[in-house]
C-alpha cells in the first residue's frame, strides 16, 4: 500500500508515528512535514507585498509557495491507497480537491477539538473519513472516534522521581502555579516548564522561549515519577501527555475528567483534579504505582493506531 502523510508540526508526534509505518514492509509511506518545507522571501519588497496582499486580497504568497511544493510531491505518482492529513484547516480546499483526485482514501485526523480550531469543518465533505479523539465531536459530527497514541516502543515501567510538565502559555498558566505552590511547599522535587517567546518573572516555573524537541521532553519525562497533565479549555479528549504517561508507566496527575471512563484508569496512578481548585495530596505522590497490563496498553500503541486508520 502506498500511503502518505502531510503534518503541519506537532511537536514530533506525527514523526514518531511515520517511524512506526515506515518500519512495516507492506507501506510504502511518503511524509510531508510542512514545517520542514523552506521559505525565504526574496527581498524585503516581497514581505510588504505578502502582508498587503493577506490584508485585501486573503492571498498569502508563503502558503501558496508551501501548497505548490506539496503539489510537486505527488506529480507523475501512481495514486495513493490513503492520503492522511493532520490540520486540514491549514491547507486551501483547492489543494484539498487536488488530494482527493490522488488518492483512493482522503483522511484526515483532528489533532485538536473543533472548539480550538473551528476552521477544521470547513472542507470535512471532502474526506471519506474523519478521526477524533472528542467524543462531543464524534457524537455531533459523525466522526469516527480514535484516541491519541504511544508515541513509542516501551514495554518496561520506567521508575523515576518528581513530577514534570511542558506547555505553551495560556489561561493554564495560574493553574500551574498553584501546583507548584503545594508541590514547594511539600519540598517535592518537580519541573514545570512553560513556553513563552516573552519572558515573566516568576520563581515556581521554568520559562523557555523555543520549543522543545520530542527527544528532550522524552529524557525529563523518563526522569520523572509524575507526569502533569493540565487540559486546555473545552478540550475533552486526552492528551498525548497520558499516553506518555501510560507508556512508561507513569503517575499521572490531570484536569481531564473523562479518563475515568479509560480501561486504563487506576486511581492509584491517575490523579483527577479540579482545574479551578487544584488540591495534589501528598499520600498520592508517595503511593507505589500500579502496574497496567500491555493486553490493555497494546490498544494504544501505534501499531494499534496504524492498523485502524491505514489496514
Amino acid at each position: 500500500m502506498k500511503v502518505s502523510i502531510i503534518s503541519p508540526f506537532s511537536f514530533g508526534y506525527i514523526d514518531s508515528l511515520v517511524e512506526k509505518v515506515s518500519d512495516k514492509s507492506d507501506l510504502e509511506v511518503q511524509y510531508i512535514n510542512t514545517a520542514q518545507i523552506s521559505f525565504k522571501y526574496s527581498n524585503i519588497t516581497q514581505r510588504s507585498k505578502n502582508i498587503f496582499l493577506k490584508m485585501f486580497s486573503g492571498r498569502n504568497i508563503k502558503k501558496e509557495f508551501i501548497e505548490k511544493e506539496i503539489i510537486s510531491r505527488f506529480e507523475g505518482e501512481s495514486i495513493q491507497d490513503t492520503i492522511l492529513i493532520i490540520r486540514p484547516d491549514k491547507l486551501s480546499r483547492q489543494l484539498l480537491l487536488y488530494l482527493k483526485s490522488k488518492t483512493d482514501k482522503l483522511i484526515t485526523y483532528f489533532f485538536d477539538s473543533l472548539s480550538s480550531f473551528p476552521n477544521q469543518k470547513e472542507n470535512i465533505d471532502l474526506f471519506d473519513k474523519v478521526y477524533s479523539y472528542e467524543l462531543d465531536d464524534v457524537k455531533k459530527y459523525n466522526f469516527h472516534f480514535i484516541t491519541n497514541f504511544i508515541p513509542f516502543d516501551n514495554f518496561e515501567n520506567i521508575r523515576g522521581y518528581g513530577l514534570f510538565n511542558i506547555s505553551s502559555y495560556d489561561k493554564r498558566f495560574l493553574i500551574f502555579s498553584k501546583i507548584a505552590m503545594q508541590l514547594n511547599d511539600f519540598n517535592y522535587p518537580y519541573k514545570i516548564v512553560i513556553r513563552k517567546e516573552k519572558p515573566i518573572s516568576t520563581k515556581l516555573i521554568e520559562i523557555v522561549k523555543d520549543y522543545w524537541s520530542l527527544e528532550k521532553v522524552h529524557t525529563y519525562i523518563l526522569e520523572a515519577e509524575v507526569l502533569l497533565d493540565i487540559q486546555k479549555e473545552d478540550q475533552h479528549g486526552l492528551s498525548f501527555r497520558v499516553f506518555e504517561a501510560l507508556g512508561y508507566g507513569k503517575k499521572l496527575i490531570t484536569s481531564n475528567q473523562s479518563i475515568v471512563n479509560y480501561d486504563f484508569y487506576k486511581p492509584e496512578n491517575i490523579l483527577v483534579i479540579n482545574p479551578l481548585k487544584p488540591i495534589i495530596p501528598i499520600r498520592f505522590l508517595e503511593q507505589r504505582t500500579l502496574d497496567v497490563p500491555e493486553s490493555i496498553k497494546s490498544k494504544y500503541r501505534r501499531e494499534a493506531w496504524i492498523k485502524e486508520v491505514f489496514l
